[in-house]
């Protein structure tokens, strides 16, 4: 390349403008040296930490949790129940239990009694080791959890029941028609399959069956309810 810097007699320095274009093209045309690599992360054997079981509007339920729920027996299994169905229906009660405590998050909530949350965990862990023929701490131990989760998993339930009766059992209207229609159907029945000769009459059982009937109705409203939730909140449950 030539020099770009020349004298001309007495004058100063200057650039020469046919040198400088021819300088500046041949540095255009040079080619590019390769940039160095990005750097990359180390590769290794990738490790599942965990699966999703469901998501319940913008919510997730981890596998894990319903395995716990499963290996500690939280729900009360059925006669003849297996693995598979017990593990569904464990799914769908935390499911339940996801879309009510969205409405519960709008409330005042509802805090259970320490007495009634440690009640409750004492008849579990009895539970627990009349079935399983072990103390509850190893059960709940080989099922990875803790008394500590187990009462948080008992007081979120009793939270969620005292805040559903007190929603819906206010709309709860029962007449004397609906009480004397349950007694002369199904409680005589009943009085009838047990062999009973003499059915008390209506008048001495009066409150008794309110009690019976509000329950059932109660329960229907929230069966009800809980539909209504579903419909307006997008559920995918993940099959293994």
């Amino acid at each position: 390349m030539g020099r770009i810097l020349s004298r001309s007699g007495d004058a100063g320095a200057c650039y020469d403008p046919a040198v400088l274009r021819a300088s500046l093209v041949a540095l255009l045309l040079a080619p590019v040296p390769p940039a160095d690599p990005p750097a990359t992360a180390p590769s290794g054997q990738a490790v599942l930490v965990d699966r999703i079981a469901a998501v319940v509007g913008d919510e997730l339920i981890l596998d894990s949790e319903i395995r716990k729920l499963v290996a500690v027996g939280y729900l009360e299994r059925r006669t003849g129940e297996s693995d598979v169905a017990y593990r569904d229906r464990s799914l769908d009660q935390r499911i339940v239990d996801l879309l009510r405590e969205k409405q519960l998050r709008r409330s005042s909530g509802f805090d259970p009694k320490p007495e009634e949350v440690e009640a409750r965990v004492a008849a579990l862990e009895e539970r627990l080791a009349r079935d399983r023929g072990v103390p509850a701490a190893a059960v709940l131990a080989a099922a990875g959890t803790t008394r500590e989760e187990l009462s948080a998993w008992v007081r979120r339930g009793l939270a969620l029941d005292s805040f559903v009766k007190e929603r819906l059992t206010p709309g709860l209207k029962l007449k004397d028609a609906d009480l004397r229609a349950y007694y002369d159907t199904t409680f005589r029945e009943a009085a009838k399959k047990r062999g009973l000769a003499d059915v008390p009459p209506f008048g001495d059982v009066r409150e008794e069956i309110r009690e019976v009937v509000r329950e059932l109705r109660l329960n229907a409203e929230i069966e009800r309810w809980t539909e209504q939730l579903r419909s307006e909140t997008r559920v995918l449950i993940y099959r293994r």
